[in-house]
């Protein structure tokens, strides 16, 4: 499972909460922002993006309060950098890999990652592995099976 993580950039301020954050957390972080807003009076401004670009411009100082990481790899290294307030690096999610197909597809599943070869599969989604975690672990996984160069 790929875990992402929170950690605390700088020290946060009472009036203005600013996040960045791995760009597939769009979907949910809009309505945690805005309730966090509502509880508190905080202004919450969140940026949204890859979380190694994030990675580069916190450590070039950009001024982020919170980041959301979908690798945790990043907060790790900008906590080892001294970059984040001690102690505040969270894995708040754990993910998996799956196949997804329709509802009515005659794939069968019970092979795994080889049912990708099945000759009615003609596209495969994966993320960027250049630039998404979760990319990069479906490459390795299916670099695992042994099919990935059949396949890409």
């Amino acid at each position: 499972m790929l875990p992402l993580v929170i950690v605390l950039a700088i020290a946060v301020k009472a009036d203005e909460l600013r996040i960045a954050a791995a760009a597939d957390l769009q979907f949910a972080m809009q309505e945690v922002a805005a309730q966090f807003q509502k509880e508190t009076g905080t202004t919450v401004n969140v940026s949204y993006g890859s979380s190694g670009n994030f990675f580069q411009q916190i450590q070039n100082g950009a001024p982020f309060d919170v980041f959301f990481s979908a690798n945790v790899d990043y907060a790790k290294q900008l906590e080892d950098s001294g970059l984040t307030v001690p102690g505040t690096l969270y894995e708040y999610a754990k993910g998996k890999l799956v196949i997804w197909v329709p509802n009515d597809s005659k794939l069968k599943l019970d092979s795994g990652f080889r049912a990708l070869l099945d000759p009615s599969v003609k596209k495969i989604s994966v993320a960027n592995p250049q630039h998404a975690p979760y990319g990069k672990a479906a490459v390795s996984a299916l670099q695992h099976e042994n099919i990935y160069d059949q396949i890409k």
